[in-house]
């Protein structure tokens, strides 16, 4: 089964709130010295290392150096609830800027905290440092879509948003005109060519709900067949129908 629920379901839930974001620099200890939030968001375990938090942004399945389950980690440090791609998140993302190109776990977590109703957006512990450099060119790339006040407590990303003041006395609220998040849960697809979807074998003609970020390669091949909402039936006469969806 993939997440239980959607992302779609925290869109504007903390509409004004301080929202801070936590990378994984060296700095964010100190970081986390300066700030007053009221929603704590960490990315990966970082920051749920250092703190209790709200929620967790995981685009992982697996630590890239330890080499272990990434909900392990994560659930060594907190029982908070996890949005991501993957089907042990409690809040599934099926469509995010960019996707399918797969970005950085504080990009896709910024992009998150906005649409959550983020007034500001704090980030902290974003050094984006060694291999983590890459990370300023998808910021770059990502800050169109953030549309919300950023605030940056230290490092490089203050040539993107300015620097975070705890006095500073920000103007009313406005919410984005348009979200872009696609509150249904997954795409509707359907087999086309015997298919193996996580562990499973699915005959053709079999439909189902899952995460694109998950099968956008047989969709590209054509194994699957994406399938509009307005009309999310399946062709001719399957002989299997299953949805894979939230209950």
């Amino acid at each position: 089964m993939i997440a239980l629920k959607g992302f779609g379901e925290l869109v504007m839930i903390h509409k004004g709130a301080r929202i801070c974001v936590m990378g994984g620099g060296p700095s964010l200890a100190s970081d986390l010295e300066k700030v007053d939030a009221d929603i704590w968001i960490s990315t990966n375990a970082h920051g749920a290392k250092l703190r209790p938090v709200d929620y967790v942004v995981a685009m992982d399945n697996q630590h890239t150096k330890l080499k272990v389950p990434m909900l392990d980690l994560i659930r060594t440090h907190t029982d908070a609830p996890i949005i991501g791609l993957w089907n042990w998140c409690d809040y599934g993302i099926t469509e995010y800027p960019l996707n399918p190109r797969m970005m950085f776990t504080g990009v896709v977590a910024t992009w998150a905290a906005s649409l959550m109703g983020a007034h500001p957006v704090i980030l902290a512990g974003f050094d984006c440092t060694d291999e983590a450099k890459r990370s300023i060119g998808q910021f770059s790339d990502y800050k169109k879509f953030v549309q919300c006040e950023v605030r940056v407590v230290s490092g490089p990303l203050t040539k993107f948003w300015p620097a975070y003041d705890a006095n500073e006395k920000l103007g009313e609220y406005r919410p984005p005109e348009v979200f872009g998040v696609d509150t249904a849960h997954g795409v509707r697809v359907q087999v086309r060519k015997p298919i193996e979807i996580r562990g499973h074998q699915y005959p053709i003609g079999t439909v189902l709900r899952i995460p694109k970020a998950e099968v956008w390669r047989q969709i590209k091949h054509r194994s699957l067949i994406e399938l509009p909402e307005e009309t999310a039936k399946p062709r001719g006469r399957p002989r299997k129908l299953r949805l894979l969806e939230a209950a």
